[in-house]
């Protein structure tokens, strides 16, 4: 039987007995994300950690390097990872060792251990990331299994997933089937697909001018902060219209749609260049994500590049376009057609970036609280909306 120890830094220690099994012991520790040690085997773990490109891991990711949560607050939003020991020793009040044998390790939290340790030499990984670590030690070898099914048969079916399920996708599907990046779309859970609906959803909500009509003063900012929220009004919208489909709000954006993908991925191309191009410097913006390798823009088929703009500083420029957007007769329609919305963005989008930058400064740094600032929505939906009408008086004249 082989034998691992592995040191592992703590900021918080404490260790409980199990009132019915004497030899069983609970160890939780909270542990900074960077001090959390490599090489910990997952022979406990009833799935190998692999899929880490699944939309559900990427999120984890975006959260853990604090692009779609504020940095610090990870160890609140992820259960942590579990780990089945033959020994914990204290080495004093911040350092424990962890003795692991064959057949145990991590139980579960094995894909949320990867993701951590493949991220904690990239710089933009907060300093005050922490993840929650429970250790058992004294744990019967037959117990394992059990333990292994009844940790990882919790997760909930996704809302999503049960939408898909129940055909409300569909005319999204058909609407988008013969697009080159169709494939690249995840449907449901466990699709392996670079992008996944709820992104799509969010895209069809920033331009619902059926439920936040531009005049109203209001902003749709769950198309950012909450996902969720915007799937369970599809969700409602569905069924609600199911036998009256012409009455459904989101039916109705449906001329929008392989436009606003386009849309998309043109501000995030581009803002970057933008900012460089009237005097910034993009690469020392928290906004602005990087890759090792490219990021593909597959929606409006542009070249790939190192960087984009992350999600949080660029769902209120998109949803600025919502003042392009019309209701005409067979639903919503862009009001001079989409090319002049790509228009309006070259044109725009200096100003557009310059308030983002600006608002870096006076609201944060980082995209999470530029994306849930309700000033900043509704700033920049002014902004846009000025310049469009600056341009209608002009050409008028």
């Amino acid at each position: 039987m082989s034998r691992t120890t592995h040191r592992i830094r703590v900021v918080e220690a404490r260790r409980v007995k199990h009132p019915v099994l004497p030899s069983v012991e609970k160890h939780y520790f909270t542990v900074n994300a960077k001090d959390l040690p490599g090489g910990i085997r997952t022979d406990a773990n009833a799935r190998e950690p692999v899929g880490i490109n699944r939309q559900v891991y990427r999120d984890v990711r975006e959260s853990l390097l604090g692009r779609a949560a504020t940095p610090g607050t990870f160890d609140l939003m992820n259960k942590g990872i579990t780990i089945l020991a033959d020994e914990v020793r204290r080495i004093d009040d911040s350092t424990y060792e962890l003795v692991v044998s064959d057949g145990q390790g991590i139980v579960d939290g094995a894909h949320t251990y990867r993701i951590i340790t493949e991220n904690q030499e990239d710089p933009a990984l907060p300093t005050e990331q922490h993840v929650e670590v429970q250790v058992r030690t004294g744990i019967a070898e037959n117990l394992i299994t059990d333990i292994a099914r009844g940790l990882n048969t919790g997760i909930q079916v996704k809302a999503y997933s049960l939408a898909n399920l129940d055909g409300a996708f569909n005319w999204v599907k058909e609407e988008l089937a013969k697009e080159p990046y169709a494939k690249k779309i995840a449907w449901r859970e466990g699709d392996e697909g670079e992008y996944d609906v709820r992104e799509i959803l969010c895209m069809l909500e920033a331009l619902n001018i059926y439920d936040f009509p531009n005049n109203s003063g209001t902003h749709p900012i769950q198309a950012y902060e909450k996902s969720s929220q915007v799937v369970m009004r599809f969700s409602k919208d569905y069924d609600d219209t199911r036998t009256t489909p012409e009455k459904s709000s989101y039916r109705r954006l449906r001329p929008l749609l392989k436009g606003a993908l386009v849309l998309y991925d043109h501000i995030r191309h581009d803002f970057r260049g933008i900012h460089n191009e009237t005097g910034g410097k993009a690469g020392r913006m928290n906004i602005i994500e990087e890759s090792r390798k490219t990021y593909d823009f597959p929606f409006a088929n542009l070249a790939p590049d190192k960087y984009r703009l992350t999600k949080g500083a660029l769902m209120p420029i998109f949803a600025a376009f919502r003042n392009c957007v019309i209701d005409g007769k067979e639903g919503a329609e862009w009001a001079s057609g989409f090319d002049a919305v790509l228009k309006l963005w070259r044109e725009a989008g200096p100003e557009l970036v310059s308030e983002t930058f600006s608002a870096t400064r006076e609201i944060g740094n980082l995209p999470d609280q530029i994306g849930k600032s309700r000033g900043h929505w509704a700033n920049l939906h002014k902004t846009l909306e000025l310049k469009k009408l600056r341009q209608e008086l002009h050409d008028r004249r």
